[in-house]
């Protein structure tokens, strides 16, 4: 009798452990990034150009810098580049060519603007100046733009040195419209590598990098993006996830401007930073969302 009841609590114990084995069998496994099976899908409405896949830094545009009257051609040579190089160098941004800025600016669309910058010489920078000026970086479809005045340093300096004033801003295009850095310093041509580490001080980390999404796998749990340690990213940092759409808006002298906005859809977490790209895991949450050619921010 009691050998009866020992064989039925221990059958009855081995068939609730089996029961167990058989669940946790039955739950889902993560799947490991080598094993994990390539995504296909939905591609992005406004997928990545070759040229954005090859840099990973996000575009500035410069509205014609402006400058006082008797500067020199060298002075003037000189003290634009030292701060395209601070920003290039230390900023991570990425100059488009003077010749896309100067076109967009003869357009019929954009000749308030170009009238303004002829008669201002950016002596002031005035709102209405300015919301034109996020109008034309939006249809340039860059991130930043930069307003810039160069004039004469009122700072004595030796007879074989020279020195300017530098004044800029640099404004954020994309919605929320926002000034990133407003700035004003002499620039001493004897005194440029101090300079340039009070400058790239000011810059550095203030931009994020920006990339994009060129390959997901297991339901898109991992991702794969153009960024990687070159461009000064670490394991577990975390980025952000936006979707590119195309919107109209109402420009100040009344016509349409098509234009690229960026609605964030979700984040990733870097696991395995390699030289010039990197793998990140989405939180599950997010996975449904994603697509293939979306772009990532790392802060």
């Amino acid at each position: 009798m009691l050998f009866k009841k020992f064989c039925t609590k221990y059958s009855l114990f081995g068939i609730g452990l089996g029961l167990l084995l058989f669940a946790a069998g039955c739950q889902e496994k993560q799947i490991m990034l080598m094993n994990a099976p390539l995504d296909s899908g939905d591609k992005v409405p406004i997928p990545p150009k070759e040229e954005e896949l090859l840099t990973s830094k996000s575009f500035v545009a410069f509205i014609p810098v402006q400058f006082a009257e008797n500067l020199s051609r060298y002075h003037k040579a000189l003290s634009v580049s030292f701060v395209q190089s601070v920003l290039e160098e230390h900023g991570d941004l990425k100059i488009i060519d003077d010749v896309r800025v100067n076109r967009a600016l003869n357009r019929s669309e954009f000749a308030k603007l170009n009238d303004a910058l002829k008669r201002s010489n950016l002596r002031r920078f005035e709102d209405d100046l300015v919301k034109q000026t996020v109008e034309l970086g939006k249809w340039l479809r860059v991130r930043y733009i930069v307003l810039m005045r160069v004039q004469h340093s009122p700072e004595k300096v030796d007879s074989n040195d020279w020195s300017t004033y530098i004044r800029f801003r640099i404004i954020r295009v994309e919605d929320p419209v926002k000034n990133e850095l407003n700035h004003e310093f002499t620039f001493v041509f004897s005194k440029s590598n101090e300079i340039w580490e009070e400058l790239g001080s000011l810059v550095r980390g203030r931009f994020p990098l920006s990339g994009f999404i060129i390959e997901s796998r297991a339901k898109r749990a991992y991702v794969r993006i153009n960024i990687g340690r070159r461009n000064r990213i670490k394991d577990d940092q975390v980025c952000k996830i936006f979707r590119r759409v195309r919107r109209n808006i109402k420009g100040s002298n009344g016509n349409i401007i098509s234009s690229i906005e960026f609605d964030r859809i979700g984040q990733l977490k870097l696991f395995r930073v390699q030289e010039d790209f990197s793998w990140g895991k989405v939180p599950s949450n997010y996975r449904g969302v994603i697509r293939q050619g979306d772009a990532v921010r790392c802060y």
